[in-house]
């Protein structure tokens, strides 16, 4: 599976409410255990058939590699569940204690835990979180472009006294805490030696090749990493919140996600992150294990290279063909046949879990005779074997004639049988006369790797990268606040967060001009004309918004399913049960 910001962030009817301070979180029991108070001690065994990829915050693609950097890295706020509502998430203080902003909204600032210190005993203070801040907004168009948007509109930061960080902005924005809790803040004294001159030893650093000089500054430290096998997390002693009730947790990788379920039934495992889909019934035939099943953000789609500059397949840039195409996916199908029921239907980018989410799109309908008609009117007969021929073009951009044969690139880390929902979508472009080729490029790496192209440059005019691939199918998850998710299609994001190369000026200016405005109706309305733009040229064809499952052995509990990809507790928090 693939985070492109590859985080379930699950929750989907959840309220935003912001409350300075620190720690928060509900203490109920979701897990099925015997409840009480925590039990110190014990190894959690975590399985998952995701992997982390990276533990540098500047370099990283997958959902594990986010989840650990949650848990290493200090945050300035981070999202926890309500006290008084389970079902409401709030921003928290993480290692801010608490903030205030001038009347403008152009100043920030955040008081920090006082003497904090980091994995290696140095002193943390408020001059590390400056110094990040600003090394992000120099290199948001370069090396730092992967953070960038948590920095969205920031002039400045600047540390006034070791425990005192003052934010300035450019101008009031509406969502300052919700873009700072994207930032991970790093030792100064460990990142400044790596950057070098131009700021790119950021992206070339591998923290997790050198486990023992790593310096972290949040729950955990790493005590042993072995790429696609077995990470080991410490209690990091330094850290200034609530520690971990678990000695160590252990994240096991799996490729075989049948070995993954016996290691869990068997007690091997105490903890599933994310259940296959095909095995949610047969797991809940067992006494002694506990499933969660709550709304989701990951959202699987195809991704179509939408990048203007592309020699090849260039019938493909239209939206009416592709909107044709879409509309001969049984995505009804597919969430019955793919995800057992666990999953709906969506049609924006930001997915439900966005409290911005456009209502009024679409739908895309499942209508063959439709898809077949609007090819037929736009020319692409079908040659004597069936397949629809796209006539030659002439001019700027010329292409000979050539049958509608594609490829569809494919990672091999998907949560979900990948192969069989791409089964779906070849039964579907058959009846229309398109047909199309399975690619399993390798890894969530190697994939966006043959996504973007080995030499990929946004920097360039015209720039390059993204020739490879014709479509793309995996997945998304977002953040309750859209800006992430409509910042991926913008052009500064080429080589970075962007799948589909695409660039449209006018797409820009409304991104930029959505994260300063304060007003939540007039901001709202913005997001919804962005959404509606990425839909009317269909960079992607939205097909399920998934359910988040987990499941755990009943001898932990006080699993907060809830909070993965928001916060440190969602690993801190489980405990032995007695």
């Amino acid at each position: 599976m693939r985070r492109r910001r590859l985080v379930a962030l699950a929750a989907t009817a959840a309220v935003i409410v912001l409350a300075a301070g620190c720690g928060g979180g509900s203490s109920s029991d979701d897990s099925g255990g015997t409840g009480g108070g925590p039990h110190k001690g014990g190894i959690l065994t975590v399985g998952t058939t995701d992997y982390i990829d990276s533990l540098n915050p500047f370099h990283y693609i997958t959902l594990q590699s986010y989840n650990a950097l949650i848990v290493l890295y200090p945050q300035l706020v981070q999202y926890a569940l309500s006290k008084d509502d389970p079902n409401k998430l709030v921003i928290v203080g993480d290692w801010a204690e608490s903030w205030e902003h001038t009347p403008d909204g152009r100043d920030w600032t955040f008081h920090l835990k006082p003497n904090t210190k980091w994995s290696d005993g140095q002193p943390m203070t408020a001059e590390d979180a400056a110094w990040t801040i600003n090394t992000i907004v120099k290199y948001r168009n370069g090396p730092a472009a992967v953070a960038a948007a948590g920095v969205a509109h920031v002039k400045e930061a600047e540390a006034t006294d070791p425990a005192t960080l003052v934010v300035h902005y450019d101008g009031p924005i509406g969502n300052a805490l919700q873009q700072l809790e994207t930032v991970f803040l790093v030792p100064e004294h460990q990142w400044k030696p790596l950057m070098g001159s131009d700021g790119k030893g950021l992206k070339a650093y591998k923290p997790e090749a050198h486990p023992d000089t790593f310096v972290t500054g949040g729950a955990y430290t790493i005590q042993s990493f072995q790429p696609k096998g077995k990470v080991v997390f410490r209690p990091n002693p330094n850290y200034y919140g609530t520690p971990s009730n678990a000695d160590a947790v252990v994240l096991q990788f799996y490729t075989n996600a049948d070995a993954m379920i016996g290691d869990l039934e068997n007690g091997t495992l105490q903890w599933v992150d994310k259940l296959p889909f095909e095995a949610v019934n047969d797991v809940k035939q067992q006494s002694n294990l506990h499933i969660n099943v709550v709304p989701g953000s990951q959202t699987t789609n195809i991704t179509w290279n939408s990048n203007p500059y592309k020699t090849k397949n260039r019938e493909l840039l239209d939206p009416r063909v592709k909107r044709a195409l879409s509309e001969c996916i049984d995505r009804k199908k597919m969430i019955d046949v793919v995800f057992s029921g666990y999953a709906t239907t969506v049609e924006s980018i930001v997915g439900h879990i966005s409290d911005m989410e456009n209502p009024d799109l679409g739908p895309t309908v499942y209508d063959c005779d439709k898809a077949n008609q609007a090819l037929d009117e736009l020319g692409y007969t079908r040659g004597p074997d069936g397949i629809r021929m796209v006539p030659a073009t002439t001019g700027q951009n010329a292409q000979p004639a050539h049958p509608m044969k594609y490829q569809i690139l494919q990672t091999s880390g998907l949560e979900y049988n990948g192969e069989r929902a791409f089964d779906i979508v070849k039964e579907g472009f058959a009846k229309l006369g398109v047909d199309v080729s399975l690619n399993i490029a390798g890894d969530a790496t190697a994939a966006y790797a043959a996504e973007t192209g080995d030499t990929c440059d946004g920097t360039k005019n015209p720039p390059v990268g993204y020739d490879g691939f014709d479509m793309a199918m995996w997945g998304w998850s977002g953040y309750i606040d859209p800006d992430f998710q409509l910042s991926v299609v913008t052009r500064a994001q080429w080589c970075s967060w962007s799948d589909t190369g695409w660039i449209n000026a006018q797409y820009d200016k409304l991104y930029a001009k959505q994260g300063v405005t304060v007003d939540r109706a007039q901001r709202q309305q913005i997001a919804y004309q962005m959404q509606q733009i990425v839909y009317d040229n269909f960079l992607y064809t939205q097909l399920v918004n998934e359910e988040y499952i987990d499941a755990n052995a009943k001898t932990w509990t006080n699993f907060k399913t809830l909070l993965e990809g928001y916060s440190k507790e969602y690993y801190t928090a489980p405990y032995r049960v007695s």
